[in-house]
């Protein structure tokens, strides 16, 4: 690389002091608009959501997902035996089979009542919704 004085154009590949302190000045204001759009589509979104939170409701999910499976299969391993104690083809099958889902529905019903009720104080404390804010949420 050759060496340029003040008198010389800068040589092929070589940037003049000028051009280079341009480059950092044009550089330093897109980095700072970069941040400021940044923060704004930051507040705009709100407060990140609570991994944990996330966690423990899809925790939830799954035990009533399980509950009512596990209940209709607890129903029909038990009316499956009964049907082969007593000789009774389908009949303590089917009653049984039905007897779990009942349980399965009841032990939903309940988690969710409980669920309800934890977040109802929340939910009365949430922040009121105006009805454009809802208009620009479904745009």
């Amino acid at each position: 690389m050759s060496t340029s004085s003040d008198n010389e154009k800068p040589a092929r590949g070589e940037i003049s002091p000028e051009d280079r302190e341009s480059l950092k000045k044009r550089a330093s204001d897109l980095g700072a608009r970069l941040d400021r759009v940044k923060a704004e589509a930051r507040a705009k979104q709100g407060p990140e959501p609570d991994n944990g939170a996330r966690g423990a409701a899809l925790g939830q999910a799954m035990k009533i997902a399980i509950e009512l499976v596990v209940g209709v299969a607890v129903g029909g391993l038990i009316g499956k035996v009964l049907d082969g104690q007593f000789g009774t083809a389908p009949l303590f099958l089917i009653v049984f089979l039905m007897l779990g889902f009942a349980a399965g529905l009841l032990n939903i019903v309940r988690t969710a009542r409980r669920l309800q009720a934890e977040a109802d104080p929340l939910q009365r404390n949430a922040k009121a919704v105006s009805d454009d804010e809802e208009d620009d949420d479904r745009k």
